[in-house]
């Protein structure tokens, strides 16, 4: 049986209002794609691999296969913290290219459940 994630209301609130204010969407899409980020972040978290779709700044959408393992994560930390290029965005280990990647959370499309 899987585990239910808790997810954090305060952080959802944050996805929602920021999807609001960037990308002028309706409360309801802005809330249920907070709550589908916060979702992923947790399961990332406890060891699942996730694949998800994210839209580049090209305009394209890349399907993404990533995790948040404490055990993948502390194996591939260089450093003390996140580099710049990082700050506002989602970030997760790539499992395909093996290397950390970002997108901003307002480009969030969704997960791919197999």
């Amino acid at each position: 049986m899987k585990q239910i994630a808790t997810v954090s209301t305060s952080e959802i609130a944050r996805y929602a209002a920021k999807n609001i204010v960037l990308n002028n969407v309706d409360m309801l899409t802005a809330t249920s794609k907070g709550i589908a980020l916060e979702t992923m972040k947790k399961r990332m978290m406890r060891g699942e691999v996730i694949r998800f779709a994210y839209m580049k700044k090209d305009g394209s959408v890349r399907v993404a296969v990533g995790t948040l393992q404490p055990q993948a994560v502390a194996a591939n930390v260089k450093g003390t913290g996140i580099p710049k290029k990082f700050y506002g965005m989602f970030v997760y280990l790539d499992l395909e290219k093996m290397a950390w990647r970002g997108f901003l959370e307002q480009n969030f499309v969704g997960t791919i459940e197999n």
